[in-house]
């Protein structure tokens, strides 16, 4: 049996996280408007899970997605 530690959930708990567009948008410093934009036109990853009208991405694609911004 494999021992997962602490600090190895942690991380996969917080890669793995959903991140709502509200966030999203303080997290980046845009606007609705914006992020909406770049989503249609492919400039930003699209979401995960669409779920009752709202959108949801992984922390850890936003996370990868940043440095290539």
């Amino acid at each position: 049996m494999t021992h997962i530690t602490k600090d190895y959930l942690a991380q996969y708990l917080d890669e793995n996280r959903l991140v709502k567009k509200p966030e999203l948008q303080r997290l980046l410093g845009i606007s609705r408007s914006t992020l909406g934009r770049w989503i249609k036109s492919g400039q930003f990853p699209p979401p995960v899970l669409i779920q009752s009208g709202r959108s949801f991405w992984r922390f850890k694609d936003i996370d990868q997605w940043l440095p290539n911004k």
